[in-house]
């Protein structure tokens, strides 16, 4: 595909109408399209234009996020099926909603027994008809032509030997195949007569009829067996049939399948009464193994290094559109408005796929993608609408830092936690970490296809397997980005990340030559030149495209999933999308990336939480507020530091930096019930919670324990030290308490000014399920948990005054209020905010940085935004930023009559401009339309 594809690209050129806002729902067996549809009136009267949907095909049972489709044939029975869905999907159009949906098309669920199209590559191996449906490598160097299934317990003799594997009979199906608890996986029919001529032997009456045909059945799998042809699947399932045909006729025959199974099972202590199931498994198109063994020896692709989530070839045109034809149909039938793509940096070819995609469901057709862009980082210009948010949400919680605290913060953090590295040193480290344990078994793929490559010259057959696996982790360790998007001839930017990477690379690197580096570069790059017949274009492509597939999923379970949890200067930056190391963002940044968006991706989504983040979006803004006040900071975490030893001496001591950790995401989560006193019940419950988190935090770490490995002992120190801390009476909550309540008073203003940021930059704003109220939630589980949609409804329909929602903040009223207030607004005059011009406005007066305003206008439409970004401004104690507290600021806003859209009130602005002062009279945040 050539780099001038992505030519013509308009963003803004959309069929219908764009999103005015948008609402997260997630759909399961305890959220129903039902209970969905019962809370649509409330989402219409908040102002809600689309509800955004988790995938709703066909997932594994019991899923929690609809991620593991298992059948892209059918909706999702658990939710409710095709007839919940259809009643959810006209409750959306009796109030004017649209849906925008998730779909998976980087990888299925496997493993269990519900993939039939992944039961059947089992089966039939390469002769199978989903044969080119999964990302697999048939020729990777020791498997020997088999899928390798890395899902037992336990070494592969050792589950044999106690009886883990169990073959068994389907006698509906006339089918055989071994289990391992809820694993299935099916005997090729190929080599059904092992089993079927034992059966005979124990025929009662060999001369009954199903007896009969049993051996025929038996000697025509053989003869096909031998016979080794290639198009046997039609008269296998054929076959198949007879022998179900032949159960159902005979009860004694499923008498001799059951005896002839139980022998076949062999019996523990007798390890030769194995032998023959053994010979059977080792007939087969897979190899099972031992779960450990995914990290080295796997050879299919993978979402990440998760084993049951398996990597699907969706640039091939027949996949393409059998796992689309139901969304498709639901498309054309006027039931989905929108589609957002997840994983789209794990395809083959992004940009080819959301073209394919587009030709389908039409022109103009609005569509997303999630797509974390590294800083600095540009999105492609490809046929779609944007983003699903995450450079908005960094974008915006880095405007609400105080920059100038970097260096106190992160000499606290040095303090505190005893690290001493540097972060982009950590994070080459983590990368290296990733490559030789998760994804050791997708590097030795790609260092087997350069191999090939290099073989293939004279010139360059002498590198060797080492060197290769050398160069390319040094490379990968070096990726500013997630990947490269090279097809055919790669695109000017593509060009310079890769020779850039390589030359940095080849910079650092201690390997004697670096001609190997240069020759990676050119082969990605496409300027391999070989003397002889040289490597095959086939080859090429194929590393080029597992190479960029590798890139992406490795830097995000380097950098998300692992250093995310090790360095924790301001857990606030340690968001997906977010880059720690840059300490927030100027003002002058933040509207300069704002104008972009406004011209480049108008329609794009703006998200502040998802179920991805890493805490909620308001305990976020607490720790933003740190960066405030860092002097007192740095006293609580040295009291911390303290205390926490008195709670749990050594050695039952976690060490100090996942201390620092704790001390921030207690903070960050602390119940607004538990910030003036003790509640019993409520400090129970976050206990638990705070334990919860704690464990999934260390074993994402992966220094003191992981998921692969879990150390109990450090485990459990940890969940102690919580426990203590967190106990009524401890005295460290205490000295806790005033930092907590201060600190929650701050990133309350600070939450309402991401709040009208996100309602009023250019963007779609997106909202997750219940974040209305205030979302102190840590990470996923327990951002998951369930959503008090009565009380939001309440909340809604109630009558009170901006003045009353902010002196009882604590409930959320005040928050979930602006956003029905700006979504109402929203759905006034859409036009304004989705395609109105964007003006940076300057603010005069001492502190001038503390304030955000700009102004959105369209035609003769005006608005003007003024926001708190800093809450202090140098004051000793902390007061409400309104009124008085901005006293000598102005906004360089039109003259004339403003009202503003949250409180009502109305206001002059005269020639000299508009004071803050009397702006924020009210509120630490206004929205002014000019009247």
């Amino acid at each position: 595909m050539a780099a001038g594809r992505t030519e013509g690209h308009d963003a803004s050129a959309l069929a219908a109408p764009a999103p005015r806002a948008t609402y997260r729902l997630p759909f399961h067996k305890d959220f129903s399209f039902d209970d969905a549809a019962a809370i649509v009136p409330y989402l219409s009267r908040l102002g809600i234009s689309h509800v955004y949907a988790s995938p709703i095909q066909k997932a594994r049972p019991g899923s929690t996020h609809g991620y593991d489709i298992v059948d892209h044939s059918m909706i999702n029975p658990e939710p409710g099926g095709e007839a919940g869905f259809l009643r959810f999907s006209d409750a959306l159009k009796a109030h004017d909603i649209g849906l925008i949906l998730d779909i998976v098309p980087n990888h299925m669920g496997i493993g269990g027994a519900d993939n039939d199209w992944w039961l059947s590559v089992m089966e039939w191996g390469q002769l199978s008809p989903q044969g080119a449906t999964f990302d697999i490598d048939w020729e990777r160097i020791g498997a020997n032509g088999k899928l390798v299934l890395p899902f037992l317990g336990k070494r592969y003799g050792d589950a044999l030997e106690t009886g883990e594997l169990k073959l068994t009979v389907d006698e509906q199906e006339g089918s055989f195949s071994i289990w391992h608890w809820e694993h299935r996986f099916p005997i090729n029919p190929l080599t059904y007569p092992i089993v079927l001529d034992r059966m005979l032997t124990l025929a009662p009456d060999p001369a009954e009829p199903a007896f009969r045909e049993v051996l025929a059945l038996s000697a025509r799998l053989r003869t096909l067996g031998e016979a080794g042809q290639p198009d046997v699947f039609a008269e296998c399932e054929g076959l198949k049939q007879r022998l179900a045909d032949a159960f159902a006729a005979s009860s004694g025959l499923s008498e001799a399948a059951a005896r002839t199974i139980a022998m076949l099972n062999g019996a523990t202590g007798i390890p030769e009464s194995f032998d023959t199931l053994h010979r059977i498994l080792e007939m087969q198109s897979y190899r099972l193994a031992y779960w450990r063994v995914a990290a080295s020896d796997i050879n299919y692709r993978r979402f990440f290094d998760i084993n049951t989530l398996a990597g699907v070839r969706v640039e091939e045109p027949e996949v393409f559109q059998r796992t689309h034809a139901l969304i498709f149909d639901l498309v054309r039938a006027g039931r989905i408005q929108g589609l957002r793509i997840d994983h789209v940096d794990g395809l083959a070819d992004p940009e080819a796929y959301i073209r394919a995609l587009q030709t389908e469901v039409g022109p103009g057709f609005y569509i997303l993608v999630e797509k974390i862009l590294g800083h600095g980082e540009v999105l492609r210009p490809w046929p779609m609408s944007g983003t699903t948010g995450y450079d908005v949400l960094n974008l915006i919680d880095g405007v609400l830092v105080a920059r100038d605290a970097a260096g106190s913060i992160e000499a606290t953090y040095r303090e505190a936690s005893g690290c001493r590295d540097e972060y982009d040193l950590l994070l080459r480290q983590a990368k290296r970490e990733t490559l030789e344990t998760s994804f050791a078994s997708e590097l030795e793929v790609i260092v087997s296809d350069l191999a090939r490559i290099v073989l293939a010259d004279r010139r360059t057959r002498d590198y060797t397997i080492q060197a290769m696996r050398r160069a390319l982790t040094e490379i990968i360790q070096r990726f500013p980005v997630y990947r490269s998007y090279i097809a055919d001839e790669p695109a000017p930017e593509d060009r310079t990340l890769i020779e850039e990477t390589v030359g940095a690379a080849m910079k650092a690197s201690r390997m004697p030559d670096n001609t190997l580096h240069e020759l990676i570069a050119k082969v990605l790059l496409g300027d391999i030149d070989s003397a002889g017949a040289g490597p095959s274009p086939e080859h090429i492509a194929r590393f080029r495209r597992r190479f960029q597939q590798l890139t992406g999923p490795v830097t995000a379970k380097s950098l998300e999933d692992t250093l995310f949890y090790r360095y924790g200067a301001l857990l606030a930056l340690n968001e997906v999308g977010g880059e720690p190391s840059q300490f927030g963002v100027a003002p002058e940044a933040f509207h300069t990336a704002n104008m972009e968006r406004r011209k480049s991706w108008p329609h794009a989504m703006i998200a502040t939480a998802t179920h991805d983040t890493k805490r909620g979006e308001d305990g976020r803004a607490r720790l933003l507020a740190l960066t405030e006040m860092p002097e007192r900071w740095r006293e609580q975490a040295r009291i911390w530091t303290s205390m926490s030893r008195e709670f749990a001496p050594d050695p039952a001591l976690p060490n100090a930096n996942d201390r620092h950790f704790m001390l921030q995401q207690i903070l960050a989560s602390w119940p607004i019930a538990l910030l003036e006193e003790n509640r019993d019940t409520e400090l129970e419950a976050f206990r638990e919670r705070m334990k919860g988190w704690v464990e999934k935090a260390l074993r994402e770490a992966k220094r003191h324990t992981s998921w692969t490995n879990p150390q109990t002992a450090y485990e459990t120190a940890a969940k102690d030290l919580i426990a203590r801390a967190l106990e009524p009476g401890s005295p460290f909550l205490n000295s806790f308490r005033p930092l907590a309540r201060d600190l929650a008073l701050r990133g309350m203003v600070k939450s309402l000014t991401r709040t009208v940021l996100k309602l009023t930059v250019p963007g779609v704003p997106d909202f997750y399920q219940g974040t209305e109220f205030w979302d102190f939630s840590l990470v996923d589980p327990d951002n998951r948990r369930p959503v008090d949609y009565a009380a939001l409804e309440k909340s809604l329909e109630a009558v009170a005054s901006v003045e009353e929602l902010l002196s009882s903040w604590q409930d959320g009223r005040i928050k979930q209020r602006i956003i029905a207030s700006l979504l109402q607004d929203r759905r006034e005059s859409p036009r304004l905010y989705g395609e109105g011009d964007y003006r940076l406005i300057p603010v005069d007066g001492p502190d001038g940085d503390a304030i955000v305003a700009f102004e959105r206008s369209l035609g003769s439409e005006t608005l003007l935004v003024v926001v708190a970004r800093l809450t202090d401004v140098g004051r000793q104690d902390w007061v409400m930023p309104v009124g008085e507290h901005w006293t000598g600021l102005s906004v360089g806003a039109a003259q004339g009559v403003w009202r503003d859209i949250l409180s009502g009130r109305e206001m002059t602005i005269g020639e000299c401009g508009g004071l803050v002062s009397d702006i924020l009279q009210v509120l630490p945040v206004a929205v002014l339309r000019k009247q």
